[in-house]
């Protein structure tokens, strides 16, 4: 496991700085969001959390990972879900992920990952977003951190973060803070 979080890093080291611009929520965004599926990929809450965003007229992208080799969900235009055999012996995203995920640019990564699993990070790694936010799990992926009182990244596989509920964290203070841009 150590070799995979330390190829992580170096790779992290080596992406290119990012001149993160803050998301006006009162106008249409094309908005990612990425999340630890169930293992049914049923995935209540994020269909809940995407119908909230369409409501909000946003283009809405949700891609998932669930630690299992064989997926069931289709994989559509607006939704996927990614399994193990979607990533390398080293726990990174195969070519074919990586491509598909370079052909789109957003403007806000909204991450829901609520524990530190490397097939996630990597995915909020390689989005192209003009701003990123998610849990803080000390990773220093994102330009906004949503940080939890006494939560520590080693606390958050015994914790039991709803998706909905830091979503709603999230927007919360996306809408409060106002951006100079």
């Amino acid at each position: 496991m150590k070799i995979k979080q330390y190829i992580f890093d170096y790779l992290r080291k080596k992406m290119p700085d990012r001149n993160p611009r803050f998301p006006h929520l009162d106008q249409p965004l094309k908005i990612m969001i990425i999340y630890e599926s169930d293992v049914l990929e049923r995935n209540d809450s994020i269909k809940t959390i995407r119908q909230d965003l369409l409501r909000r007229q946003m283009d809405v992208t949700m891609w998932g990972f669930v630690e299992k080799k064989e997926i069931t969900t289709l994989i559509l235009p607006q939704s996927r879900i990614l399994g193990l055999s979607d990533y390398n012996l080293f726990g990174k995203p195969r070519d074919y992920v990586l491509t598909d995920l370079a052909t789109e640019h957003y403007d806000l990564l909204i991450d829901l990952t609520t524990r530190p699993l490397l097939p996630l990070r990597y995915l909020a790694m390689y989005t192209d977003a003009d701003f990123k936010v998610g849990l803080n799990l000390g990773e220093g992926i994102h330009d906004m951190l949503i940080s939890l009182p006494d939560f520590t990244p080693e606390q958050s596989d015994e914790a039991a973060i709803e998706a909905s509920w830091l979503f709603n964290q999230i927007m919360g203070y996306l809408t409060t803070i106002k951006s100079n841009d």
